[in-house]
C-alpha cells in the first residue's frame, strides 16, 4: 500500500450492478491486487447514456445491493455520487467531482470493460476524461481481441496514455443471466453474495408480477401481524416455484399466494358478518370456527374492495383452506404452498416439500391423510368440501 506522502492508488468501478455478483466483485480483488491499488469504489450508475437500465431495480435498490456485496471487503466501499443525482450522468463529471476531493499526489485507475474501450471516443470530453486517469480494461470470454488491441494502440498512439489489460474468466457470470435465471426460478447460489440474493428475494426483485402485486404487498404489510405477512410472503414465492414446476401461471400463482390471509386476521364479528354477506356455506366446522372460512371471505374481498376479477386467482384464495371439488391446478398450487411455505416446521413438512414439486395431488392427499389422524385424535371435524376435494381427486387418479 502506497504512503501517504505519494498519495493513494484509488481504483474506481462503475457499473449498472443491476445486480453486482461475484464477477464484478473477483474483478475488483484481482485488480486491486495485481496493480497495487490501496482501494477500489464502486460507483453504482443512476441513469446511464450508453446503457438501458433494467426497470425492475431502481437506482437505489442497486445501490443497496453493491453495498450488502462489497461489506466484508474493508478495501472495498461504494460511493452514491451518481445514484443521487437526476438525469443522466456521464463519467467525466464523476471523476471531475472525485478529483476535486482528493490530493495532488492521489492517481484515479478507471475499470471498465474491455468492450467498453472500443466506444470510449464516443464518451463525453473523452480526450479530457483519458487525461485524468489511468484505464485499466478488463477482458471477458467472447471479446473480439484483435478489434480491442487496434483500438488500444490507436489511443495509445493518439492521446499518449497507458491502458492496461486484466483478464478475468469469472466475468463469464453474467447480470443478465441472473436475471433471467431469477424469473425462471432457478438458482443463483454461488453467483452471487447469499446477502443480495436475500435482498433480491426479499424485494421480488427481477420478475414479472400481477399488476396489483405492489399495491397489494403494501398493504398486505401494513394490516398483517409481522408473522403474517412473513407467511404472506413465504406462500407467494412458495406457489410461484410450483407453478413453474407444474406448468401454471406464476404471476397469478404469486398474486394469490400473497392475497390468500387477506382475511386470516379478522375478528370474529366481522368474519361472521362476511359470511353471511358472501352467502359462505356454513359447515359445521365453519359454526364451530368461523375463521376457518377465511379462504373464502378473503376472495369476496379481493372482488369486492379491490376490483380483482380474475377468478383463477379468487378461486386460488377460496379454496386454499379446505379445497373443494375439480381444483384447477392454480388452486392446489396455492393449497399446497400455504403449506410448505419455509416458515412452517412439522413433522412431515419435508416429505410434502419433496412430493409437492413432484405431484400436487399426491401431496395433497398425504398432507390430509396425516390431518385425518391428528383430527381423530382431538376430536375435529374436516369440511364436508374437502372429502369432496379427496374423492375428485382420487378418482382423477383411477382414470
Amino acid at each position: 500500500m502506497a504512503n501517504n506522502s505519494q498519495g493513494k492508488r484509488i481504483g474506481i468501478m462503475g457499473g449498472t450492478f443491476d445486480p453486482i455478483h461475484y464477477g464484478h466483485l473477483m474483478l475488483a480483488e484481482q485488480i486491486r491486487t495485481g496493480f497495487f491499488l490501496d482501494e477500489i469504489v464502486f460507483i453504482p450508475v443512476g441513469r446511464a447514456p450508453h446503457k438501458a437500465l433494467s426497470d425492475t431495480a431502481d437506482k437505489f435498490q442497486r445501490y443497496e445491493m453493491t453495498k450488502l456485496a462489497i461489506s466484508s471487503n474493508p478495501h472495498f466501499s461504494v460511493s452514491d455520487i451518481e445514484i443521487i443525482k437526476e438525469g443522466v450522468t456521464y463519467t467525466i463529471d464523476t471523476i471531475r467531482e472525485i478529483k476535486e476531493k482528493l490530493g495532488p499526489n492521489d492517481a484515479l485507475y478507471f475499470i471498465t470493460g474491455a468492450d467498453a474501450l472500443l466506444l470510449l471516443e464516443s464518451w463525453k470530453d473523452y480526450s479530457e476524461l483519458i487525461k485524468m486517469v489511468y484505464f485499466i480494461g478488463a477482458t471477458r470470454p467472447g471479446i473480439n481481441n484483435e478489434a480491442l488491441t487496434k483500438k488500444i494502440n490507436h489511443l495509445e498512439t493518439t492521446y499518449d496514455v497507458h491502458i492496461e489489460l486484466s483478464y478475468v474468466p469469472a466475468l463469464a457470470i453474467s447480470s443478465t443471466d441472473i436475471r433471467n435465471r431469477i424469473d425462471q426460478e432457478k438458482s443463483i447460489r454461488y453467483l452471487l453474495p447469499e446477502s443480495v440474493e436475500q435482498y433480491i428475494s426479499d424485494h421480488f426483485l427481477y420478475k414479472n408480477h400481477h399488476i396489483d402485486f405492489e399495491k397489494m404487498n403494501t398493504y398486505l404489510s401494513r394490516t398483517l401481524s409481522s408473522k403474517r405477512y412473513k407467511h404472506s410472503l413465504g406462500t407467494a414465492i412458495t406457489a410461484r416455484k410450483l407453478a413453474r414446476i407444474h406448468n401454471s401461471d406464476p404471476v397469478k400463482a404469486e398474486f394469490a399466494g400473497l392475497c390468500h390471509d387477506l382475511a386470516k386476521e379478522l375478528k370474529k364479528e366481522k368474519m361472521l358478518k362476511y359470511i353471511e354477506q358472501f352467502s359462505i356455506y356454513k359447515d359445521p366446522c365453519i359454526l364451530k370456527q368461523p375463521n376457518l372460512a377465511h379462504g373464502e371471505v378473503a376472495a369476496g374481498l379481493l372482488a369486492l374492495q379491490f376490483d380483482i376479477s380474475d377468478e383463477e386467482i379468487l378461486n386460488a384464495v377460496k379454496w386454499h383452506t379446505y379445497g373443494c371439488e375439480n381444483m384447477s391446478t392454480l388452486s392446489k398450487i396455492v393449497y399446497m404452498a400455504d403449506i410448505i411455505e419455509p416458515s412452517r416446521d412439522f413433522e412431515s413438512i419435508d416429505e410434502l416439500r419433496r412430493l409437492a414439486f413432484i405431484d400436487l395431488d399426491e401431496a395433497i392427499i398425504t398432507f390430509n391423510e396425516n390431518c385425518e389422524i391428528y383430527m381423530r385424535r382431538s376430536g375435529q371435524v374436516k369440511h364436508t368440501y374437502t372429502d369432496k376435494m379427496l374423492a375428485s381427486i382420487r378418482s382423477e387418479s383411477n382414470q
